[in-house]
């Protein structure tokens, strides 16, 4: 003879209110200690970028080579249609003219969006350094405008990055979120 696996509802379940429907049934509710209820953390972000773009490296220590191991590159990027110019230590991270790489410039490596401690731990966590190959830390240090050349205004960004310095040119649109004294990454990824 076959028998129900359920106990009938009557034996599990208690009804909480006066029932409209009779389908509107609840378990007891269990006696839980008292405690404040603290809201939910909020959602964890993921990290915001100031600026990314990929760029193709037009020329190599225009004024000529001042140093043994560091180049000056001029980049133009494809999305964004910024100029800049790059110090990059080509004895850690050769490039040569044609060279396509995507450039980040990020507030802090942390994935989550978390700000930067200041301090360099190798706690084996992942960042976003882990997804490019040649990464600076700096200052932003200069910001301003250029209409010299007769058409539309341009932003001028600078930072030092250990002595090594980026100028960033372009339209002010994407320099909305640069602010003065700011402390940046710049992390490069070739294409």
């Amino acid at each position: 003879m076959w028998a129900p696996l359920l106990p009938p509802l009557s034996a599990t379940y208690t009804r909480t209110q006066p029932c409209k429907n009779p389908c509107q049934f609840s378990q007891p509710t269990p006696a839980f200690p008292s405690r404040p209820l603290t809201p939910p953390p909020p959602p964890r972000k993921m990290v915001e970028h100031l600026f990314e773009d990929i760029f193709t490296v037009t020329r190599l220590d225009p004024d000529g080579k001042k140093f043994d191991r560091v180049s000056r590159i001029e980049a133009r990027s494809e999305q964004f249609d910024m100029y800049m110019q790059l110090d990059v230590a080509t004895e850690v991270y050769p490039m040569r003219a044609g060279d396509r790489f995507t450039m980040v410039l990020a507030p802090t490596l942390n994935l989550d969006g978390t700000p930067d401690t200041g301090f360099y731990t190798q706690a084996g966590r992942k960042t976003l350094a882990d997804k490019f190959d040649y990464v600076m830390h700096g200052k932003l240090y200069k910001i301003s405008e250029d209409s010299s050349s007769g058409q539309a205004t341009k932003v001028e960004i600078y930072a030092s990055f250990g002595g090594l310095l980026m100028m960033l040119k372009g339209d002010p649109s994407s320099a909305a979120s640069f602010e003065l004294d700011q402390r940046l990454f710049l992390l490069i990824r070739k294409v």
